[in-house]
């Protein structure tokens, strides 16, 4: 298995994947059902011929530069291991901050009977799944454009043992919603301004949603349909958080001064210190 690896290591190497040895690490381990430590403790083992195979067709995509979450068709979001297809964005780490936000935000009100939370295109279901579970009195709608990411989203779901606490719909945003309140409404919407879209790394540009990722001319066509709308669907004193790009959160906190019902708004940073989140509060009065 040494060899294999070693072999692998180098495939990524000369195609310029960064990381080479970790993520052949990742992929031996996915292909094998391995952790990334049994690789180390067993480097005698014999892989056998039907092992190979698996191992050269993900090394080999993975040098064309598909995703690796694609490959092994999961990704770790949150310590919990998420279904992934072409069809969902696959979850980033800076992700989590948004997460993080939406949890410490509904830490202040532990004593609300039932809380509801709303998230504007779901995708893999990552974020209204970890909000389920965490969020012990959480009842979720999660809203996508599409059905097919919704179907991930409900295996995610079903997955994770929270089907019964979140309501998928197909929703152009705000469109086929009923008429509710929500306590909370997030949202990780596309941000990418349209003439940078080609500037990304092959493995995003080539192989993610692109209708996850274009954000319109000035990247924040989201920003201004989910703000002001947003207030038709929020209670009053309910918070809504929307994660941006690292670059955004002037323009995104401006559109929010722009309309005369949010107060307390505020960007939160992501561990590499970046701009990542904008909450802000509905006035409890006008």
């Amino acid at each position: 298995m040494k060899e294999f690896l070693n072999w692998s290591i180098g495939c990524l190497n000369q195609a310029g994947i960064d990381f080479p040895r970790m993520e052949a690490e990742v992929l031996f381990a996915g292909a094998l059902k391995l952790c990334r430590e049994e690789i180390y403790r067993r480097p005698e083992r014999i892989l056998s011929e039907s092992e190979k195979t698996i191992l050269r067709d993900f090394v080999a995509r993975r040098v064309l530069r598909e995703p690796v979450a694609h490959i092994l068709e999961r990704k770790e979001f949150w310590s919990l291991d998420f279904k992934i297809t072409p069809d969902v964005l696959i979850p980033r780490p800076e992700t989590e901050t948004l997460v993080e936000t939406l949890l410490s935000l509904n830490s202040k009100n532990p004593d609300e009977l039932s809380l509801r939370l709303l998230e504007i295109g779901t995708g893999s279901g990552a974020i209204a799944v970890v909000a389920a579970k965490e969020i012990s009195n959480c009842r979720v709608t999660a809203t996508d454009y599409f059905l097919e990411a919704l179907a991930v989203a409900r295996l995610n779901a079903k997955k994770h043992g929270v089907s019964d606490k979140i309501n998928f719909l197909q929703s152009d945003m705000f469109s086929e919603l009923p008429i509710a309140l929500y306590d909370c409404i997030v949202s990780n919407p596309p941000y990418i301004q349209t003439s940078r879209l080609n500037d990304l790394m092959p493995d995003v540009l080539d192989f993610e949603p692109r209708s996850a990722l274009d954000g319109g001319y000035d990247g924040l066509d989201f920003y201004k349909r989910i703000i002001p709308e947003a207030l038709n669907y929020l209670k009053k004193g309910g918070v809504i958080a929307l994660e941006i790009g690292e670059t955004q959160a002037k323009e995104v906190t401006s559109l929010f001064y722009g309309e005369d019902k949010y107060e307390g708004i505020n960007v939160t940073q992501d561990y590499s210190g970046y701009d990542r989140v904008v909450f802000a509060k509905k006035k409890t009065n006008g």
